[in-house]
């Protein structure tokens, strides 16, 4: 069967049937043009013949697709994560800081014996939640208990540490103008520590430890015999500056 086509106000045709599907195809011919089959007298958009070219029809009012809601799993999961990281460090830095306030005791700190002298009272050692410093106590006295010397060890986190809290001390402990007698312990031409008082309590330094000496009953002999013997000390001779 026969087709004219009615396209932009121009008549054109007839065409055959396949012919008009080719052109519909190609493009050439839109389902919106006007066509009319031969015999027939009304004219109808070409789409009316061949619905297979019409554009599907989006309906205007279609509702919209959910948004999917994100999932807070990931959130979670990372919140869950944070807590864990802080709960770790801080129990970490709480280890460390238990660790500095409550030392390990030491024989080399806070000996059982120095020479003649033993050890009748420990302390728990204790230092600070930093670990710059760390204190050893204890109180000696001789067999016949007739002298006893009160012993505190303060171990620092430097040389420089020692050395400032010495002079502090000597500063504390000296009246005003008086000037403390140095002194070094030397074993065989070297020197194992220096020291200096102002007559009690006797200060003794190695390295970053700080000795402090005082007591009752006891001579400065006393003093000077126990820290010739301290375990850094071994072996050694005051001798004055």
């Amino acid at each position: 069967m026969q087709i004219y086509i009615n396209k932009n106000n121009q008549q054109l045709g007839p065409f055959e049937e396949s012919k008009v599907l080719e052109m519909l195809g190609s493009g050439q011919l839109s389902p919106n043009d006007l066509a009319i089959r031969q015999g027939e007298n009304q004219w109808q958009r070409l789409g009316g013949f061949y619905p297979q070219f019409e554009a599907p029809i989006v309906a205007k009012s279609a509702a919209k697709e959910p948004t999917p809601k994100k999932s807070r799993t990931g959130l979670l999961l990372g919140c869950g994560g944070f807590f864990l990281l802080l709960l770790l460090i801080g129990g970490v830095l709480g280890f460390f800081a238990y660790r500095n306030m409550y030392p390990a005791d030491s024989t080399v700190n806070l000996p059982n014996t120095v020479k003649d002298y033993k050890l009748n009272d420990r302390y728990p050692p204790k230092g600070n939640v930093w670990g710059s410093e760390a204190n050893f106590v204890g109180i000696y006295s001789n067999e016949s208990k007739t002298q006893t010397i009160i012993y505190l060890l303060t171990e620092f986190s430097s040389e420089s540490a020692a050395q400032d809290a010495m002079q502090k001390r000597l500063v504390e402990t000296c009246r005003s103008g008086e000037t403390p007698m140095r002194f070094t312990f030397d074993k065989g031409g070297s020197q194992m520590s220096e020291g200096a008082t102002c007559a009690i309590p006797l200060l003794v330094r190695k390295d970053n430890k700080l000795v402090q000496l005082g007591g009752s009953g006891a001579t400065v002999d006393t003093f000077i015999e126990f820290a010739e013997n301290l375990p850094f000390n071994v072996g050694s001779k005051m001798i004055k500056k």
